[in-house]
């Protein structure tokens, strides 16, 4: 399973941010929440700009948890939580 992150994503309704990734050259939208951006980052913004600078500042320790998420589930579309980000 080839997978790749496009480097699109949005805050979704300040809850949590969307990533996209292409999964087999298919897109798969990813998201990490809120509060998992808050207890692993140290986010404590609740708006678009706050959640999509904790995204930013670490983006390689998320994108390393949505791909082994996508991984296991077979490429289907993931919603990371605090517990996928240990």
């Amino acid at each position: 399973m080839r997978i790749e992150f496009t480097g699109r994503r949005h805050a979704v309704a300040a809850a949590r941010v969307a990533f996209e990734a292409q999964v087999d050259d298919q897109p798969v939208w990813c998201s990490v929440s809120l509060d998992a951006l808050n207890d692993r980052f140290g986010n404590t913004g609740t708006s678009a700009h706050a959640l999509l600078s904790a995204f930013e500042a670490n983006r390689p320790g998320i994108e390393q948890a949505a791909r082994r998420a996508l991984q296991k589930n077979g490429g289907r579309s993931v919603e990371l939580e605090t517990r996928d980000l240990e």
